[in-house]
Order: structure tokens, then C-alpha cells, then sequence
């Protein structure tokens, strides 16, 4: 018998043999550095979304100090003052007590409206009031790129010390979101630096079609209002006072109404964006019962309040957006959705009160590009 398909076999055997055992090495190995492997892996992807969180910071911020300097100061002097403001916060009040909480963050939110209008006063001092809050809130969003650049900074170099992979495993998976995110600030600045109505001046931008040429009077802080007639009824809209970067006090101005009439007012109904889920369609419109507020409770609780103190029902309706749509400019669909609104509150009107009642319209949100008579629309 010949020896040849013996020896054959033997090498096959030995061959198959050698390549388990390398392959068990392999794996063992793999076990042992795996960790640090994706360790660093996740490293590379963070170090490069940081330089994309930088890169939109120093644009944002240098067309901020650009737009700035056009109203009386020379750029050094904005970039010097804007430093003295980077990483500008505000302390929340003591809740474990909780009365009288309301009352003190609605004095610490003052407090902060009154140091960065101040502040503007300084940076841009030939600007006029309308000017000035655009340049504000285009500050805040690079205050606001500033600030996640810090907390991703943060942990990048935490993990990166003590090789963690929990710290550079968080920033990670939320890479996607947090550079979405800070696009969307990073976007925002052209809004406020041009003047154009974002997602969130949807409200505003329903309040003033529904004041049909009406001339406005001043209610409360930055928020106007006037009477109009809609299915025989008495209307009282308000919205923020525009066309700058406003917001207003429309829970004053609500409550000022309300006690002015002995709260002789029929129905209140609010109007403002409120967020999407994924999956829904932008611009939807939907109503609801309460106070439709994205606030961070003062101007809220005064609406809840007042509307509780003389039983008035709180109708809301809200338009559905992805709350980056909210600060970037307004998309088309979501301006087209002004029709339907206008729809949905005559039906409101018609179904919950009698002819020769008395009913409050409140347009909530940033009247950015939004004036304070119907052209300002067409013009935004």
C-alpha cells in the first residue's frame, strides 16, 4: 500500500490543527484588546464631531461679532465684549421648598432679560429696539453652540483620560443627534441676523392675519393686541411685538385683559407650534385644552391662574414641528398651515361661545419677521 495519501492526510490533519490554533489565538487576543479597539474607534468619530461642533461655533460666532460691529463698535471691541459674555448662565431657584418658586424664576428670567438687553445696548449702540433682540437671540444660539461644544469637549477628554467606555460610549450614540441639533442653532443665526420668520413665528403670524389691517395697541411688555369681529363675535388677539426677535409677556398681558373685563371673557384660545413626534407629518394641526405655552412656567402659571380664578375654558391649538423647525427659518408647509388655523378657531368660536361674546386670541412664539400690521407678513 502506498504511503503518499497517508502523509497526505497527516498534513491536511496538521495544516487544519495549526489554523484552530491560530485562530483561538486571534480570538483570544481580540478579547483582550477589543475594548480599547472600539475604544478608540469611538474616539476618532468623536474627535472628528468636535471639529464640526468648533467649526460651527466660530462661524456662528463670527458672523455674530460681523453684524454686530455695523451699529457703532469696530469688531475687536464686539469680540472683547462677547468674551465677557461667553458661558453666560442662570441658577435655577430652591424647589425644595416650592412656594413662591414661580414668583422667584420669574425674577431670575427678568433679571436675564434685562442683563442681555443691557448688553446689547453696549455691543451694538446705534441699533434700534428691533434690531437689538435679533442680535440677542443670534447670540443665543451661539451661546447655545458654545455650550455643547463644552459638554462634548468634556467628556471626549474624561474618557479619553481614563479610557471609560461608558463616558465615550454616551457621546457616541448621541453624536447624531447633538450634531443635528447644533446645525440647526448654527442655522438659526441667518434667521435672526436677517430677520426671517423661524418655525416658532407661526403663532404670531396667525395672531396678525386674524388683526386684519387693525391697528394695534401695546398690552404688556413687547406684546400688542386688537379688537376685530369674527362670527359676530367680540375678538381680542394678541401676539408678541414684532418684527424683531420677541417673545413678549403674553401671560401679563392674558391676565391684564381678563382682570380689566372682571373676567368677563368667553373662551381663550392659544395658538403657538408645539413638537412633533417622528413620524407625524409637519404642520399638522391639532387642538387641545390648557395653557399652549413653551414656557419655563412664569408666563404659564399667570394663564392657568387667571383662566382658574374665573372659570374661562383654555382651548388650545397647536401646529406640530420638529422643534429644530422651531428656531431655523420657517419652512414652506408650515406657513401654508395658517389657513387651516384660521379655520379650526372660527369653528372654535362658533361651537364654544354665543354672537356678542367676548373671546381672547393669544399667537404664541417668536414674531421674528412678523410685524405688527398685515403687510409685515407678505414683507416677511
Amino acid at each position: 500500500m502506498s504511503q503518499e495519501p497517508i502523509l497526505r492526510l497527516m498534513q491536511t490533519g496538521q495544516s487544519d490543527w495549526l489554523s484552530w490554533i491560530l485562530f483561538l489565538v486571534v480570538i483570544t487576543v481580540m478579547q483582550f484588546y477589543a475594548s480599547k479597539l472600539q475604544a478608540q474607534l469611538w474616539i476618532n468619530e468623536i474627535r472628528k464631531a468636535l471639529s464640526k461642533l468648533e467649526e460651527y461655533m466660530n462661524d456662528a460666532t463670527t458672523k455674530f461679532v460681523e453684524e454686530a460691529s455695523k451699529y457703532g463698535k469696530s469688531e475687536e471691541e464686539v469680540r472683547s465684549l462677547f468674551q465677557r459674555i461667553k458661558g453666560f448662565f442662570i441658577i435655577e431657584p430652591v424647589t425644595l421648598d416650592p412656594f413662591g418658586a414661580v414668583k422667584r424664576l420669574e425674577h431670575l428670567i427678568e433679571n436675564s432679560r434685562e442683563h442681555l438687553n443691557n448688553f446689547m445696548k453696549e455691543v451694538a449702540p446705534n441699533a434700534d429696539d428691533w434690531k437689538r433682540s435679533n442680535l440677542r437671540d443670534q447670540l443665543a444660539g451661539v451661546l447655545a453652540l458654545d455650550m455643547i461644544y463644552r459638554i462634548v469637549r468634556h467628556y471626549f477628554i474624561l474618557g479619553r483620560k481614563t479610557q471609560n467606555l461608558i463616558y465615550i460610549a454616551q457621546i457616541q450614540m448621541l453624536l447624531p443627534e447633538i450634531l443635528r441639533t447644533a446645525k440647526a442653532y448654527w442655522k438659526a443665526g441667518e434667521a435672526f441676523r436677517k430677520g426671517i420668520p423661524i418655525g416658532d413665528s407661526i403663532g404670531p403670524m396667525v395672531a396678525l392675519k386674524l388683526m386684519n389691517h387693525a391697528n394695534p395697541e401695546e398690552v404688556a411688555e413687547k406684546i400688542v393686541g386688537a379688537e376685530v369681529e369674527i362670527k359676530g363675535r367680540r375678538v381680542f388677539v394678541i401676539k408678541a411685538k414684532g418684527p424683531g426677535s420677541e417673545v413678549g409677556r403674553p401671560g401679563v398681558a392674558i391676565e391684564r385683559i381678563v382682570e380689566g373685563r372682571n373676567g368677563n371673557v368667553s373662551l381663550i384660545i392659544m395658538i403657538d407650534a408645539a413638537a412633533k413626534l417622528e413620524g407625524e407629518p409637519t404642520a399638522e394641526v391639532v387642538e387641545g385644552i390648557g395653557a399652549a405655552i413653551g414656557d419655563p412656567g412664569p408666563e404659564k402659571y399667570r394663564i392657568e391662574e387667571v383662566a382658574t380664578k374665573y372659570n374661562i375654558p383654555l382651548y388650545a391649538i397647536a401646529i406640530k414641528e420638529d422643534p429644530l423647525d422651531a428656531i431655523t427659518v420657517m419652512r414652506e408647509e408650515i406657513a401654508k398651515s395658517v389657513d387651516e388655523v384660521l379655520k379650526r378657531i372660527e369653528m372654535a368660536i362658533e361651537s364654544k361661545t354665543l354672537p356678542g361674546d367676548f373671546v381672547l386670541i393669544a399667537g404664541i412664539g417668536n414674531t421674528v419677521g412678523v410685524g405688527n400690521i398685515l403687510e409685515g407678513v407678505s414683507n416677511a
